[in-house]
């Protein structure tokens, strides 16, 4: 099949939460889906080139209400290894939950409640809705109710945004010598290491890369782009 230049729109049940590092690449969603059922990570129906599939950084749609989501941390292999946190059913040694380092501690992460999210591609379509829909869900702690989507959502576009928005900036992260190779100049852009190919989570593959700053997007930008550059729209 001939790549086609899409939008994908996630209308979402609950927040989002995702660190400031991570950009939540549609390539890297659809690895793990695919991971997710044992199949290659790597074959994604995605428009592929020099080493980088088509698919932006999420970017939410409209402004969100920002607040934070706390949840207690799990014991690690470290915290085991202190002598007064080995279990001892002889002793029965209690274990006193006021002081560091076995007293309750939080994960803080910050959630992000907007309506929807949105990705550029370029590749098949159908076959990119059907992967995001294993997904259990969006970003971090999804198992535990956020990033839940409602539906996703495809309008077939004119132009092909994935790499780069319609502002000339990163709409993912590019490494450095691909943007020169397509026209960017480093020297204007956010630089810093980032995974921008499988396995997206394994930092040890990052490279340096011009970085996406736009994370977000109005819903009339979006309603402007599906009316007027989608196939069907005037362009």
């Amino acid at each position: 099949m001939t790549p086609v230049p899409f939008l994908i729109e996630a209308k979402l049940d609950s927040p989002l939460i995702l660190s400031p590092e991570a950009y939540l690449t549609l390539d890297s969603l659809l690895s793990a889906a695919c991971q997710l059922f044992g199949e290659d990570g790597q074959q994604l129906p995605l428009k592929y080139t020099d080493g980088v599939f088509h698919g932006s950084a999420v970017m939410m749609v409209g402004r969100p209400v920002v607040n934070e989501a706390a949840f207690v941390s799990r014991m690690t292999i470290d915290d085991f290894s202190h002598p007064r946190i080995i279990p001892n059913r002889k002793t029965k040694m209690a274990v006193k939950m006021t002081s560091f380092p076995d007293k309750p501690r939080l994960d803080r992460y910050q959630a992000f409640h907007v309506p929807a999210l949105a990705w550029f591609a370029s590749g098949d379509p159908g076959k990119a809705i059907a992967l995001l829909r294993r997904l259990p869900g969006l970003g971090k702690r999804c198992h535990s109710g956020y990033g839940q989507v409602s539906s996703y959502s495809v309008t077939e576009m004119a132009h092909d945004h994935a790499w780069v928005l319609r502002d000339d900036s990163p709409a993912r992260p590019l490494p450095i010598g691909l943007c020169r190779h397509i026209g960017l100049d480093p020297g204007q852009l956010v630089i810093d290491r980032a995974t921008c190919k499988p396995n997206y989570f394994d930092f040890s593959h990052a490279e340096l890369c011009a970085l996406p700053t736009t994370r977000f997007i109005s819903r009339e930008h979006i309603d402007f782009l599906t009316q007027h550059f989608s196939i069907n729209g005037d362009i």
